[in-house]
């Protein structure tokens, strides 16, 4: 292992509708032996405004858009800023690596796209250079869930994340604003992704960018997947031998279709018993124990 002359700096980013509490485990790890002989921070962030990232009331919430280039309120912008607040307390020149969960990887996707500094052919914020970006369960082209969530009536869909979220009393179906940001830049070849998915050559050359999926849905969120599982990821095919229809559940952890994941110039990686969620457990459940087991590697692998 060598270690760069500057300090390091590891930054977790949690995902759509989460809060810093989910990365715990990744921050724990990050902070042990070996990693804390990289590590001189790790920081959990949100890039929301509230602590469970729902406020109706505040500019972050979820009416804001993921990036929208002619406008400061958005996700990106606000995990930049936060981000910088961090990098002024040092003097000197720091590495970054960013841990990020599936829509927060696409946050972190852009922040870097359009608000990193190029120089001396490598990627800066401000006086940070990214090192590793690490996707975990990112949905970089689009999730099926996102596209199908936006033909449920509203009023179902409000009402049932009032139960499950307890929303405040005044939000009702009225609120359509509600689908109009993260979840339409969410949708497969929605405007945001193929303008994100570009080539750039310097960005995906000069860091290091690696992506995890898993391959298991059946546990995820408990018995709900059992309902829209075969709804929402379902593919329809027919059968050339056989005048029939079929339907099938194509790959996905749950909430990310897995063939969305991957990246062409990534290091991809695949973990076929984790979750959408247990991509994160990298202390209580297995399969996020073969996470770790195949990033560790890749955090020691420090080049000046």
């Amino acid at each position: 292992m060598t270690r760069s002359s500057r300090k390091c700096i590891a930054i977790c980013c949690h995902g759509f509708l989460g809060e810093p509490g989910m990365l715990k485990e990744i921050e724990a790890t990050l902070n042990e032996d070996p990693f804390d002989q990289i590590y001189d921070l790790v920081s959990n962030l949100s890039y929301y405004s509230s602590k469970y990232g729902i406020n109706f009331t505040q500019p972050y919430d979820l009416k804001t858009p993921i990036f929208k280039n002619d406008s400061n309120q958005s996700l990106a912008y606000h995990f930049f800023l936060q981000i910088c607040s961090i990098i002024k307390d040092y003097n000197e020149e720091v590495d970054l690596d960013i841990y990020a969960h599936s829509m927060g990887g696409l946050v972190t996707r852009s922040m870097i796209k359009y608000l990193s500094e190029e120089k001396n052919n490598s990627v800066w914020i401000k006086n940070g250079l990214i090192r590793n970006i690490f996707l975990l369960g990112t949905p970089n082209h689009g999730t099926r869930l996102a596209q199908h969530a936006i033909n449920i009536p509203v009023d179902i869909l409000m009402t049932g994340m009032n139960i499950l979220l307890e929303l405040p009393d005044e939000v009702t179906s009225e609120d359509l604003q509600i689908l109009n940001s993260q979840f339409i830049q969410m949708i497969p070849n929605s405007f945001f992704l193929k303008r994100l998915n570009q080539p750039s050559k310097n960005l995906e050359e000069s860091i290091n960018w690696i992506t995890v999926r898993g391959l298991r849905w059946i546990g995820q969120l408990g018995w709900l997947p059992m309902v829209w599982q075969p709804f929402l990821f379902r593919k329809f095919w027919i059968d050339r031998h056989f005048p029939f229809l079929h339907v099938g559940v194509i790959p996905n952890d749950g909430l990310v279709d897995a063939s969305r994941v991957p990246l062409k110039y990534a290091t991809n990686l695949t973990v076929p018993s984790a979750t959408h969620m247990s991509l994160l457990y990298w202390k209580s459940k297995k399969s996020g124990k073969l996470v770790l087991k195949l990033l560790k590697p890749i955090i020691l692998d420090r080049k000046i």
